[in-house]
């Protein structure tokens, strides 16, 4: 546990606020990768992965601060305090979900190819925060007595490393993403599929961590369980409906995009909107 880093003079640089920005770097820069293979501008990325952080962390700051309302009331200005702990992935993807769509719209680019690129680089970016969030003693797991149990300074208590278990399933689903990103036919799929594979992530995690309300855990279950279902079924659906019902380890992607009736295989129908 190591929540101040370094220091730069008297200011203090702490881990957590110092892996958020390099899950940024990290997602930006995969996303501009993917982006460009897509046939879009690479350098878009950067505008748009700047309005997805601001309006992200925003949202995220929001949903926590709504959700432990009692913790403020003495002391509003702990609201704007991001450099310890308090963020909320739910309520960041909420608000920058429509932000990001809108400037998307403004710059006229597709927005489901952008949403796939920013998909694929999600687990990524989710998995680099957790360090911090390991770092930083936050988001941490039930008592536990098994071997890699760990006690964090000032308790007594070994509990399970749940930052460590969302930090392998996240990395563990970023690769496997990369292996299925060319077999996903329909723009926005892969997003969803991402958001979708993440519920199932957080649904299981949360069976470990710990809340200070037991009703924290079930509310974060019956989220994560119905953005999971929502998600997954609608990627099952949309693909089927494209001829892609094996849309993950099926035909090759040029077969089912023939198939499915796409032009000149750039994964967008002909009678549809690209966005």
């Amino acid at each position: 546990m190591r929540p101040v880093l370094f220091h730069i003079g008297s200011y203090p640089v702490y881990s957590y606020g110092a892996f958020l920005f390099l899950a940024f770097l990290a997602g930006v820069m995969v996303a501009g990768r993917e982006l460009g293979r897509r046939g879009e501008d690479a350098s878009a990325i950067y505008p748009v992965g700047a309005v997805a952080a601001f309006s992200g962390v925003l949202g995220a700051r929001l949903f926590y601060v709504l959700g432990h309302w009692g913790e403020f009331s003495g002391d509003w200005s702990s609201i704007f305090d991001l450099n310890m702990r308090g963020l909320v992935f739910y309520g960041g993807l909420a608000l920058a979900l429509p932000a990001c769509v809108l400037i998307v719209r403004r710059m006229g680019l597709a927005a489901g190819k952008v949403a796939d690129a920013v998909g694929l680089t999600l687990p990524l970016s989710l998995a680099v925060a957790r360090v911090g969030c390991f770092l930083n003693g936050c988001c941490g797991g039930k008592p536990s007595g098994l071997p890699w149990a760990v006690t964090f300074p000032g308790t007594s208590t070994a509990v399970h490393p749940t930052q460590l278990y969302e930090l392998l399933l996240d990395l563990a689903f970023f690769f496997l993403l990369l292996r299925w990103r060319k077999r996903v036919v329909r723009d926005w799929d892969l997003f969803l599929l991402a958001v979708g594979g993440y519920g199932a992530i957080r649904l299981f995690n949360e069976f470990f961590r710990y809340h200070s309300r037991s009703s924290a855990g079930v509310f974060f279950q019956a989220v994560s369980a119905t953005v999971m279902v929502l998600s997954l079924a609608t990627v099952w659906y949309r693909e089927r409906r494209t001829g892609g019902s094996q849309a993950v380890g099926g035909f090759p992607p040029d077969a089912r995009r023939a198939e499915a009736g796409m032009a000149g295989g750039t994964g967008v129908p002909q009678d549809e909107d690209p966005g």
